[in-house]
């Protein structure tokens, strides 16, 4: 039997003072790993502009497993993940920050949980390095996304995990959902483990991170918990919506008539507002149960189409590819 293929996968955006570093730790890494697996590294640049791309390709002829996937402009880190998961060819995915706030030397730790059976290792910040002011927002969106999802995770927000390139292919990253991989994983049926890594302040740079995101994050969750709990049978939530306005409505505008039947009161225009009310919620209800039908269509054609792609690749490098200057 040939030993598996792992595939680190790194997105890159304005990163050139610690992709070296961030290389030549990650080989020191997989040098004692290689009579059992064989390895590529993926590195995507993300539209950078610094020097990050010049630096990952002045590094491809030092290392022969290393490739660069340059994207035509910058995506934002999900569309980089997903590129890099797209371009990977092997049978194990490692993805990582390559910020250095992640450390390689943890990577055998996550192969181990791969070969332990499960199909996807996360990692747990445990002790994080960074302020308050990026700590609690964290933990608040943590805590939502635990109640939820169902999935009894500590940390989503870390792009350090491991899975197997099956369940990679059956996600489908759209927006910002790369802190919800986790929680797309648990949908598909994957056996998720954590594991505690260490996390430290950034060696290099400044984080693109700050609390302008938590209003994005927040929004996100609303789409979160219908992808969660609904995607499959939309009609469910607006069904429910759909028949809670129609109920709601249809008891107001019953009342009414029959408070005038029974004492001969004009209900109507004593309480017009209230007749109002009733009008909008019953066609409010009918709008919401038609928006359900077309869900339930949309779902069918979502399900029915092939692959498509929110990102464009301009270029690709190394590991045997044909070289394009």
């Amino acid at each position: 039997m040939t030993a598996p293929t792992v595939s680190i996968i790194a997105p890159v955006y304005d990163e050139a003072a610690a992709i070296p570093e961030f290389l030549e730790r990650t080989r020191r890494t997989l040098a004692p790993l290689e009579g059992r697996y064989r390895f590529e590294i993926v590195l995507v640049n993300d539209g950078s502009r610094d020097e990050s791309l010049r630096v990952m390709r002045s590094c491809l002829g030092a290392d022969p497993r290393l490739r660069v996937v340059d994207l035509a402009r910058n995506y934002g880190q999900t569309a980089a993940l997903q590129a890099g998961l797209d371009a990977a060819r092997g049978e194990i995915l490692v993805t990582l920050d390559a910020d250095l706030q992640h450390f390689p030397e943890e990577i055998p730790r996550f192969l181990e949980g791969i070969e332990q059976g499960y199909d996807m290792v996360c990692g747990w910040r445990h002790r994080r390095a960074e302020g308050i002011r990026r700590r609690w927002p964290s933990h608040v969106a943590n805590a939502l996304i635990r109640a939820i999802s169902g999935l009894p995770l500590h940390d989503f927000g870390t792009t350090f995990r491991a899975c197997r390139s099956e369940l990679a292919h059956d996600i489908r990253l759209l927006g910002e959902f790369h802190r919800f991989i986790p929680v797309l994983a648990h949908v598909a049926g994957a056996r998720i483990v954590e594991i505690p890594i260490e996390n430290v302040e950034r060696p290099a740079g400044r984080s693109k991170y700050g609390l302008g995101r938590s209003q994005g994050v927040l929004l996100d969750l609303i789409v979160l918990l219908f992808f969660a709990r609904y995607l499959d049978r939309p009609m469910r939530v607006f069904g429910a919506l759909g028949l809670l306005g129609f109920f709601a409505g249809g008891g107001i505008l019953a009342f009414l008539l029959g408070y005038a039947y029974l004492f001969n009161v004009p209900t109507v225009r004593l309480y017009s507002g209230w007749f109002l009310m009733s009008i909008m919620l019953l066609l409010a209800s009918v709008q919401v149960i038609l928006t359900g039908i077309l869900a339930e269509i949309l779902v069918r054609v979502h399900y029915g189409v092939g692959d498509r792609r929110v990102y464009r690749v301009r270029e690709q490098w190394g590991a045997g590819l044909p070289a394009r200057d």
